[in-house]
Order: C-alpha cells, then structure tokens, then sequence
C-alpha cells in the first residue's frame, strides 16, 4: 500500500503511529515518526505530534485527493502573515511534498497549553485576566492588520504571560482602519464563550478601545453585542446539527432496523457491544425505575458506571402514536448538547439509539455518563448538611434556573429529584420534556409552569422554600 493510501486509511478515532520518510531539502531527508494524532479528518488532513529524526515536532499532512495544495497553500500563507507580523506562532520548521503528500513541519511547543484548556480550569478573577490577554491579542493582530477568520479558542495555545497564535489556514490581512471586519472579528471572540460570560464584554471592548485607540462609541457597542449573539446562536444551531449526522464529533449509523449515534470521544469496543444488545445490559444493570415507558438502570461499560433510559413501547396503539415523532430519547440527546453547549451541568450525553422498521420508530435509548453525588432532596432533607452548604446549593440550583430560563429554555419538570449535588454545585437530568421557545408568550407560560413545580418540592420544608424564594422570581 502507498503511503499516501496509508495516511488516507486513517479513520476518526484510530490512534495509528506511522512513519514517512520526508525530503527536508534537496540534500536531506528525514524520517517522520508519528507518535500521536491530535485532529483527523479523514482522508482529507492529519495533524500529529512525532520525532524528525528524534527531535520532537508538531506535523500537518494535506492529503486530499484534489486540494490538498491548496490547503497546503492557505496553511503557510497563514503562518508567514504571522510571522512577519512578529505575532507570537508556532515557528516552521520545513513544508514541502513527498510524493502526493504535502506537510508542513513546525516547532512542537511543549511547555505551552491549549488556551481553551487553562480557561476552563482557571477561577472568575484568572478568567478576568486571561480575557485580558486574549483582548489585546486580538488588538494586537487587528492594529497589525491580521486576522482569524475562523477564530475559535482551540486557535491559541498559552505559556506564562505569552498568547501564541495556531492555525494559519484561515489568517488572512485586512485593512486597520476597517471597523467593521475588526468589531465583527470581536463579536466572534465573544460568541465563543458561555453567555454567562457576556457580563465580562463591556469590560474588553473598553481595554480594546483603549489599545487601538477608538472613540467611546455606544451604538457600536450594540452591534457588536448583537451580532456576538447572532453568531452564538448560528454556532449553536451548527452544533445541533452535528449532533443528527455523520462527522468529527459523531459517529452516525443507519439501516432499516436501527439508527445509533455515538460521540466519538466515548466510542470503544464496549459502546459497540451496548448499541449492538442493549437490552442486555439493562439485564445486568442496576435498575432505577421500571415503568411502563420509561425504564431507568445504571450499567457498567469498559468498567464504568453508565445510565441508560429505555423508552418503551407500550402497546400497538403506542406505537402508531410514537411512529413518526421524534423520540424522547432524541429530545434528551439533542437537549444534552443543547445545555452542554451552553455550559450548563448535565450528565454528559454519550450515544442514542432508536430501534426502527423502516421510517417506523420503536423502542430508543439514551445512553449518558453517571452523575456522581446526592440526589437533590436527599442533599435538603439531610440533617447532616449544615445550614450554609444548603444555602450554597441553593445558590447554585437557583443560578442553573435562571441560566435555562435567560435562555429561554424551560425544563417541563423540575422535580429535586432531577437533580444532583456534587461539590455543593447543581446538575440537571432529564431531559425529554425541555425546549427552548421562539415564542415569547409560549415561554413566559412554561417558565411560570417551571417555577411553579418546584416551588411545590418545598411546601413541606419552608425554611428551604424561603432560601429559593430569595433567588427564585416566583409568580
């Protein structure tokens, strides 16, 4: 087999280590040993960690059967605007062909960490100065006349007090003075973060203003707030999208008698051993609830503790009924990535599957990781909790709601045992029966709805529905 054919073979979740021999110049060659693939698309391009004759490096291979040179092209473009910009980037090493194969080879920065990564890990006042950073990054690149146009977190790695710039294929040049291109790069910027973090944008359009030197401008400010929003919103509708399709994220299969999807990072022997006989693992699981069409158990894959919900079928009439609606299975999938995207806490959804005759949907199940820790009435009916933990959870219980309802979502049954408390935070579950509204009047019913039953979780123990009262708008 060629090694153009070898690098093409290569598949979404495959942990392949191969080795190239590349012509570093016309005197030279070296011998590429690939010792982890970080992004694949199949066929298409490989980005991996590897050794050029024992020196550690970071390599892209274009390995398309049509534009792979054009890639190629657009990749080093990129990287030269960058540096000479003298924009902090990744230094190339050596690009060329081998063969069919275009690569290019760059330094590999060790000691420095995706920026997405240390943001998400960071507190409120290291996330304050980590937007700081990126702010005058971003300054920084538009004065130089530089900018991203698919900008995205995983596009900037951080080492100390250093931001550095990654992914040259879509750095293009623009004109300074261009407003407009630069105030709507900013609002892709913004839409990249959870909209809790909105509160932080007047904050950064200030240091931004301040270091290009723009006049205080509020109807720009409004723009660019409104089309952060509008971005996140296509953003949002885009992830959802590939939550019902074959791509990087999914793995997604169909035939007559079953669709299965599963997100790829889960995917294992074992997930395929469950999408293939799950019923069987419920056998063997614990069950939680066992209704007429719900059954509930936690099982074990790749030892590992799981939840599954059966949503069944309980007669023919049922069935004709549930034929061809979405299933409540897909509704939780589908609402799980809603609220991930959104970076609200919810169990984290791994695989759907909906077993069919035809266009005829039957039984389906959704498969999610355990949530660990106390369901949520245990947590307020213990005597073991003091008095100040419940009131942080009460806080944060009381944040979640509000998140969901600022977004206009309501979750159609907000029973405390739908939620989990682990480290004094709160997460939802189910999910089946939670829309986000278009209509205002619609959601304005379901969120008085929404309050309403929880505040009944609480008509037994008013010393806790005085806590949520506190927090809680109830009508």
């Amino acid at each position: 087999m060629s090694e153009i054919n070898e690098l093409r073979r290569i598949g979404y979740n495959e942990d392949s280590q191969f080795k190239l021999t590349l012509s570093i110049n016309e005197q030279s060659e070296g011998v590429f040993e690939c010792i982890k693939i970080t992004r694949c698309l199949p066929g298409k391009r490989l980005s991996c960690i590897g050794r050029l004759n024992g020196k550690a490096i970071f390599a892209k291979f274009f390995i398309a059967s049509k534009r792979a040179k054009n890639h190629w092209e657009k990749e080093k473009k990129g990287y030269h605007l960058l540096e000479d910009q003298q924009i902090p980037a990744p230094r190339m090493l050596h690009f060329g062909k081998q063969g069919e194969i275009y690569f290019i080879l760059f330094e590999f920065l060790e000691s420095k960490a995706p920026f997405i990564t240390i943001w998400s890990n960071a507190d409120h006042s290291q996330q304050s100065l980590l937007l700081s950073q990126l702010t005058k990054t971003l300054a920084n690149h538009h004065d130089k006349g530089i900018i991203q146009q698919d900008l995205h977190l995983n596009n900037f790695l951080l080492s100390d007090d250093q931001i550095y710039t990654v992914d040259g294929a879509d750095i293009a040049s623009f004109d300074p003075a261009d407003n407009k291109i630069a105030s709507d790069n900013l609002a892709l910027l913004f839409a990249q973060f959870y909209p809790r973090y909105d509160k932080n944008i007047d904050k950064a359009l200030k240091e931004y203003r301040s270091l290009r030197h723009w006049k205080f401008d509020p109807a720009l400010i409004d723009q660019i707030k409104a089309t952060t929003r509008q971005i996140r919103e296509k953003r949002k509708l885009g992830r959802l999208d590939k939550t019902q399709r074959p791509c990087s994220l999914f793995d997604y299969r169909q035939d007559w008698n079953q669709l299965s999807i599963c997100s790829r990072k889960f995917q294992s022997n074992g997930i395929q051993e469950f999408i293939q006989s799950p019923d069987s693992f419920i056998a063997e699981g614990k069950l939680l609830k066992q209704g007429n069409t719900c059954t509930v158990a936690i099982i074990t894959i790749d030892n590992k503790p799981r939840v599954v919900k059966r949503y069944n079928i309980k007669n023919w009439r049922h069935l004709l009924s549930r034929a061809f609606r979405q299933t409540r299975a897909m509704r939780s999938w589908t609402n799980a990535h809603l609220l991930e995207f959104y970076g609200i806490d919810t169990p984290k959804p791994i695989a759907i599957i909906e077993q069919r005759w035809g266009l005829f949907r039957k039984t389906a199940y959704y498969l999610s990781d355990l949530s660990l820790g106390q369901p949520g009435g245990e947590f307020f009916s213990s005597e073991k909790v003091s008095i100040e933990n419940k009131e942080t959870v009460t806080q944060s219980m009381s944040d979640l709601i509000n998140s969901l309802h600022q977004l206009n979502i309501s979750h159609g049954d907000l029973k405390i045992s739908n939620f989990i408390v682990n480290d004094l935070k709160a997460s939802i579950l189910d999910l089946d029966s939670m829309k986000q509204h278009k209509c205002e009047d619609g959601f304005e019913k379901a969120r008085a709805k929404d309050i309403n039953r929880f505040f009944k979780n609480w008509v037994s123990t008013p010393t806790i529905e005085a806590l949520f009262n506190n927090q809680l708008n109830h009508d």
